[in-house]
């Protein structure tokens, strides 16, 4: 009876093992392209970003390829296609659907067998669904670098001069960014300034990962924010809500998010202050600035982009020491 005992549990525990991966499924489209005589191959997490390893395989007679990865459930799947099999040959989408400066594709994998939608080789779906995260840290009794406090993870391709948070209370600092919403979590870790090494490296359980220190948060099914926490630690601060941070809070709306001439913003506060907007490249250079005196504290305003080269763009929108920031593509 042992010994059939002993059987099973090892046959349960293969089961259980081997329910620990899934299949995903990925498809790039070439049409309109010449696909290189050495195929077409995709670079990524799973293979140790291997040019050679992974090749895709023609569906019938048509334009699109596709492979299969092994990844755990819920673990980041971040790859790039590749038209060919070497370094050099591999696409540069645009930042609308990838992560930051890395140009990397990235989904969570599922807890099931997934097939993520096909994606035109080296461009973005005409749609890209992101939820605004907003992150808060509390840099009490530290002197802030005169480059300011940073957020770095998946989300911007872990750069640490990108995404700039703003005094918002007190010591509290803040930001909102566009996350993919392909992402079912999220890593992440604070910066008193704008270069590695002034990254938080003491942060632990339970509200960060014990060997990276980056910090953890599960993507809510909507727009979310992160717990305000002290820097380099896992003490968590209340925010306070007063009268000056009633007068700061904003909304605005960019539409459409695809244009080749204007994009309207539709702006939203509970005072008359000045206003800023500052227009980024996906890669952080300052590509446009307007400061507006307004008597009104709703308005709809148009911006032209009709000079901007093609790629995707950050709107960053300032009023009233609060700051807030959306995505928008010059086709």
């Amino acid at each position: 009876m042992k010994k059939i005992n002993l059987l099973f549990s090892l046959m349960f525990a293969a089961v259980v093992l081997q329910a620990q991966t899934v299949n995903v499924t990925l498809k790039v489209d070439m049409t309109g392209l010449t696909v290189s005589t050495d195929s077409v191959h995709v670079v990524g997490s799973f293979n140790g970003w291997s040019p050679t390893t992974t090749v895709l395989t023609q569906e019938g007679t048509t334009s699109i390829y596709s492979c299969v990865v092994v990844a755990k459930p819920g673990d980041y799947v971040e790859y790039k296609f590749m038209n060919g099999n070497s370094w050099g040959k591999e696409e540069a989408a645009p930042g609308a659907c990838t992560t930051g400066n890395s140009h990397n594709r990235i989904v969570s994998a599922g807890l099931t067998d997934m097939v993520v939608p096909t994606v035109a080789f080296n461009q973005c779906p005409s749609s890209v669904p992101v939820k605004n995260i907003t992150f808060y840290v509390d840099m009490e009794g530290l002197t802030v670098d005169t480059s300011g406090v940073h957020v770095a993870g998946f989300f911007n391709g872990w750069n640490p001069s990108f995404t700039k948070l703003t005094l918002h209370s007190g010591t509290v600092y803040k930001c909102t960014y566009p996350v993919l919403a392909s992402l079912t979590k999220i890593e992440y870790k604070y910066v008193n300034g704008s270069s590695w090494g002034k990254d938080e490296t003491a942060v632990g359980a339970p509200c960060a990962d014990a060997t990276s220190h980056n910090r953890l948060y599960t993507m809510p099914a909507g727009d979310g924010s992160v717990k305000n926490y002290k820097f380099n630690t896992c003490t968590e601060t209340q925010i306070n809500v007063g009268v000056k941070n009633a007068e700061s809070a904003f909304n605005f709306e960019v539409f459409p998010t695809i244009s080749s001439d204007y994009i309207n913003v539709k702006f939203e506060s509970a005072n008359k202050n000045e206003i800023q907007f500052n227009v980024y490249s996906i890669s952080g250079v300052l590509v446009s600035s307007e400061t507006m005196n307004r008597t009104e504290s709703n308005f709809v305003k148009r911006v032209s982009v009709s000079e901007f080269s093609k790629g995707v763009y950050l709107l960053e929108v300032t009023n009233n020491g609060s700051k807030s920031v959306k995505r928008f593509i010059v086709n």
